[in-house]
């Protein structure tokens, strides 16, 4: 069994050309029944007169250990500094802003579902995804008019009387598909659990810096209130008042 030491947590942060890693704190949002991840960055008041963070701007953030760090979220500036709810603050979303804001019109005829939608990201100018590959039969007449790529995907969806998930991970669109998962991880009690307790009827688990973990991953828990292996169904992590990261998992 190969074991990570989660010492020395380190954060990497990137938008607009800019990049941190110091002087900032961060939350990141990321769950199964979200079809997008948002994130928050703070940072000191240092930095106030100095940053110029346009909307549509790349931004990514990192988190990891001893040098490595692992991409926890990619996307874009969606409000401009200083624009969202606290001051020295601006708001991400993911690769989703993308779909929001791109309108497709048009009349599918004789079209799966995957056809529809492959086109439909295409427009937004998304190349990489994952489609289903269940067997879905031709729909004869599907007309899509000025709607939102997130709006046409959901009428898909309907069409064909589906409930499937979509979201983007790493860069990449999944539609009723799960990103591949490398490594499963293991979190115990007396080793890397901080907390666990119920709430809204799901686990909550807190440990340290996780950014390994992503949501609809499998993880095994070992404690003395539940243990085996369960599947992840969100992640929070951020930054407390104590400046340190922590991971919070949703199973």
């Amino acid at each position: 069994m190969e074991t990570t030491e989660l010492y020395y947590p380190q954060i990497a942060a990137a938008a607009d050309g800019y990049s941190f890693t110091q002087g900032i704190e961060i939350e990141i949002y990321s769950a199964q029944n979200a079809y997008c991840d948002w994130a928050k960055l703070r940072f000191t008041e240092q930095y106030r007169p100095k940053l110029r963070l346009e909307r549509r701007a790349p931004a990514s953030i990192r988190l990891g250990y001893n040098g490595i760090l692992d991409e926890v979220f990619t996307g874009f500036v969606a409000r401009r500094y200083d624009s969202g709810t606290s001051v020295n603050e601006v708001e991400l979303k993911d690769e989703t802003l993308l779909l929001e804001e791109t309108r497709v019109s048009g009349a599918f005829q004789n079209a799966t579902p995957q056809e529809i939608i492959s086109y439909c990201l295409s427009q937004a100018g998304i190349s990489s995804m994952r489609l289903s590959s269940k067997p879905y039969p031709a729909r004869r007449l599907l007309p899509v008019r000025e709607q939102s790529v997130v709006e046409a995907i959901n009428t898909v969806n309907a069409a064909w009387g589906l409930k499937v998930p979509f979201f983007f991970s790493g860069g990449t669109f999944y539609w009723d598909e799960k990103p591949e998962q490398a490594k499963q991880y293991t979190f115990e009690y007396g080793v890397n659990i901080i907390g666990l307790h119920r709430t809204g009827g799901v686990w909550e688990l807190e440990t340290v810096s996780a950014p390994f973990v992503r949501h609809s991953h499998r993880i095994n828990i070992v404690h003395p209130r539940i243990s085996g292996e369960q599947e992840v169904r969100k992640v929070v992590f951020t930054t407390n008042d104590s400046g340190f990261i922590r991971t919070y998992i949703y199973f």
